[in-house]
């Protein structure tokens, strides 16, 4: 798992291509309110899931993880605190051989993600999205799926 702030976002550049396409569209978008959508990136590979939401208690989200993607988490505006273990300390509740999704179960720590901040996420990184920071807030989330 990293976090960073977008700014400092070339030092992550050795991760490869995709991971520079992803995080330099990150830095051009705006920090206003936007609608659902999902974008297909210049790589024709590299889909970002544009998703504004609300904050959730921690008791109304789950652990996920994915074997074949890395994600990288990008807030464009609000804040939220993403859930984090390794997926070795969690118990598999179900994986989704398509939608390379695992959902898991148990406990991890709460990391804050502030607004112009991202988090990449690899195989071994279960992370649980969208839980409150503080208090519940509208959340302008990205999420870029960079095949591994």
């Amino acid at each position: 798992m990293i976090i960073d702030s977008i700014e400092n976002r070339s030092k992550y550049y050795c991760l490869g291509e995709k991971f520079r396409l992803a995080l330099d569209f990150f830095a051009q978008v705006p920090s206003t309110p936007f609608e659902k959508k999902d974008i297909l990136l210049s790589d024709n590979e590299t889909l970002v899931k544009a998703r504004p939401m609300v904050t959730k208690p921690a008791e109304q989200c789950s652990f996920e993880a994915h074997k074949k993607y890395a994600d990288i988490h990008y807030v464009a505006y609000g804040s939220e605190c993403i859930g984090y273990a390794n997926v070795k300390n969690l118990s598999l509740v179900s994986y989704d051989e398509e939608k390379d999704a695992a959902s898991l179960a148990g406990n991890g720590t709460l990391i804050p993600l502030e607004k112009g901040y991202f988090m990449i996420t690899l195989p071994e990184d279960a992370h649980m999205p969208c839980v409150i920071n503080k208090n519940p807030v509208n959340l302008g989330k990205m999420i870029a799926k960079i095949k591994l």
